[in-house]
């Protein structure tokens, strides 16, 4: 029985990590949705595919670079370029169909480039895709130092469409749980990809080259022209992934997908691929971008903790599966004389217990702590109340003259924040019983409507991103009066729907307005 098992351990090896992390997910999202009813909202978990697919999309073109052996860190330059290059090209007035095939062709041409590079110059991947990198990010400000808005018709029914999911959604109101069609273009990449890596002659090349080069090279196999092709193949996701975001944030700028290539790169790793290649599924890329999902669905549900909780769980997540890869490859060298010695797997996981406790305690910890501070935090409340729209009082403040009028409430310290910012630089900030006043100059208040204009303006109509409270979720609601017009946003940070860079709108507000203490 302990031979039998030894031997199935040793067959299905590969399947582990793929396995790892999709019970991380599973059990991680298990655990969210016990701890925040927000969680338990369909579209909550719908909105974890929603969100990504341009990293599904770029992960999948990372994942057979690596099968190979490789690396791509140009990633983020091509994603950011094709934003940057679409956005303009459509402000020129060309076709959109026509400028998706034009930036698919450079993500390609690109790709084709740096394989080349790679393969007949034997330049290092690092250094090959390195170089990419910089040349695409620079590419980016030689087109505009700015961010390009879209406004086309093409670019919205893609972003806009929602597809309703039968059992969970009122087709007659057009209501419920939805996907968009991105999310059908990110599994289609999917499918396409499994097929070409499991099915075909040429991802049984990409295995071979991953797992022996040089013996690949010995049975005869095109090895140089795979490995080009695999670039090419890189560079053509990285480009749709471009397009995606680009249609998803309905923009382009040159610092969009900051450290992309390092998310992809840890979404291929959670997924089980090999960084030394030949070994890794597609399944598991997928897998593998929802656990980055669900980390920062996590954090943005917990309300305690900054976002750059994100970086650091996924890090360490990332770190942790590279340790399990060194483990699993060490104990395949270790294989025969493991089936030799007629080894149970009671021995093996007693002989390398620590490694695997270790493990096993670092990803419980990582989990516990990111969905359970509040358990450590009795002053913290476990819920609070999203208190609702004071819109009358923003109106009376916009008749006083007010630019914009920003309210922030919510949380787990259960803030209600009302900021009103004039003209002539004056900002008022109450919460509760507090008021602080702060003055800026008039020209910093111009320049951020100057800059709130050039990312662009939002609808005449209250455009609500509302879900089911999540608890320590925030609420944001945004009144801007600008040439005679009135807009408002409302939205919450829990993962939902928003205008097209309406965050980077905050972020511009939050730079000059006081701050209360201890919030």
């Amino acid at each position: 029985m302990k031979a039998n098992l030894t031997r199935f351990f040793i067959a299905n090896r590969k399947f582990i990590p793929v396995f790892a992390t999709a019970v991380l997910f599973i059990l991680a999202y298990t655990v969210g949705a016990g701890f925040y009813q927000g969680m338990r909202d369909p579209q909550v978990f719908l909105n974890l595919f929603r969100t990504s697919p341009f990293i599904l999309i770029a992960a999948i073109g990372g994942t057979f670079v690596i099968l190979t052996g490789g690396i791509d860190l140009s990633v983020s330059g091509v994603v950011a370029l094709t934003t940057v290059a679409a956005s303009a090209l459509i402000r020129e007035g060309m076709n959109p169909i026509l400028v998706f095939a034009l930036m698919l062709l450079m993500g390609m041409t690109l790709g084709t480039i740096l394989g080349t590079f790679i393969t007949y110059m034997k330049v290092q991947p690092f250094i090959a895709t390195l170089a990419g990198l910089w040349f695409t990010r620079g590419l980016c400000f030689f087109i505009s130092d700015d961010a390009i808005a879209v406004d086309n018709r093409v670019y919205k029914l893609l972003s806009q469409t929602k597809i309703l999911i039968p059992g969970l959604s009122n087709p007659e109101t057009k209501e419920g749980a939805y996907i968009s069609i991105l999310v059908i273009i990110a599994f289609v990449i999917l499918v396409l990809a499994t097929y070409i890596a499991h099915y075909t002659r040429f991802g049984r090349t990409i295995y071979a080259i991953g797992g022996n080069e040089q013996s690949a090279r010995l049975m005869g196999l095109p090895v140089n022209r795979t490995k080009v092709l695999v670039y090419t193949l890189a560079g053509f996701c990285s480009a749709l992934a471009g397009l995606t975001l680009n249609v998803y944030v309905g923009s382009g700028h040159g610092l969009y997908a900051s450290g992309f290539e390092l998310t992809v790169i840890a979404a291929v790793v959670m997924g089980g691929t090999m960084l030394v290649g030949g070994s890794g599924y597609m399944i598991g890329t997928l897998f593998g971008v929802l656990v980055l999902g669900v980390t920062q669905t996590l954090i943005q549900f917990n309300g305690t903790l900054s976002s750059w909780w994100t970086n650091i769980v996924v890090g360490a997540l990332t770190l942790i599966f590279i340790g399990i890869q060194s483990f699993l490859a060490s104990q395949k060298m270790r294989a025969g004389n493991v089936l030799k010695q007629k080894e149970g797997i009671g021995d093996t996981l007693r002989r390398n217990r620590k490694p695997l406790i270790y493990a096993g305690v670092a990803v419980v910890g990582m989990l516990l702590f990111s969905v359970g501070v509040e358990a450590f935090m009795p002053n913290i409340p476990t819920k609070c109340e999203l208190k609702p729209f004071r819109q009358e009082e923003a109106a009376v403040l916009v008749e006083d003259g007010a630019l914009i009028v920003y309210e922030h409430n919510g949380g787990g310290s259960c803030v209600d924040e009302l900021y009103a910012i004039y003209p002539d630089g004056k900002i008022t900030a109450t919460e509760g019983s507090d008021q602080l006043d702060k003055q800026v100059t008039p020209d910093d208040v111009n320049k951020l409507l100057a800059g709130i204009n050039e990312l662009g303006w939002f609808s005449d109509t209250l455009y609500s991103t509302e879900h089911e409270p999540c608890g320590q979720c925030y609420t944001f609601f945004l009144t801007i009066a600008d040439e005679g017009q009135v807009k408002t946003v409302k939205a919450v940070n829990g993962g939902t729907d928003t205008p097209p860079d309406y965050w980077k709108v905050i972020a511009l507000i939050d730079e000059i307005i006081p701050r209360f203490e201890s919030k």
